[in-house]
């Protein structure tokens, strides 16, 4: 349900949520905020989920001593942010990129290959997208590009 949201708290308790698995493999995380929407009409929850979504990819992707870097900058086409989520694991093979929000994709051993298709579901719902970028043996960058409506 949208709701007037504070976009860098949003930000900074969905990072709570991973500070334990990140800290156990020396992860440094880092905020880059560059919006100037300090508060919005959206789907916290939602959105919140598919931080957390992308947030435990990118700490199984890294090795020790990795960096997740969360950027979020105004879009420029329409009143909206972008958030951007980057890990400096190992990259998506490009035979794999096409697929990664598909149903039942994975190259986890354990996974299942809902979480991005649930991360895309939930993006289109809430009027917005995400897309992937990825150098392979460098870094994967997922970015949403979420529409906004003034707090009311």
């Amino acid at each position: 349900i949208p709701r007037p949201t504070a976009i860098a708290a949003l930000i900074a308790d969905s990072l709570k949520l991973i500070e334990t698995q990140a800290r156990e493999k020396s992860i440094a995380v880092a905020v880059e905020d560059r919006s100037t929407a300090a508060e919005a009409r959206l789907d916290a929850d939602r959105l919140n989920q598919v931080l957390l979504n992308l947030y435990l990819n990118a700490v199984e992707a890294m090795a020790p001593g990795g960096t997740l870097t969360v950027r979020v900058t105004d879009l420029k086409s329409a009143p909206g942010i972008e958030i951007s989520v980057s890990d400096t694991g190992g990259g998506i093979r490009p035979e794999d990129l096409s697929h990664v929000f598909d149903p039942y994709f994975t190259t986890k051993p354990a996974g299942t290959g809902l979480g991005l298709a649930i991360a895309h579901n939930i993006m289109e719902t809430m009027g917005g997208d995400i897309t992937v970028a990825s150098r392979p043996g460098a870094e994967t960058t997922f970015t949403l590009r979420v529409p906004l409506t003034r707090a009311e």
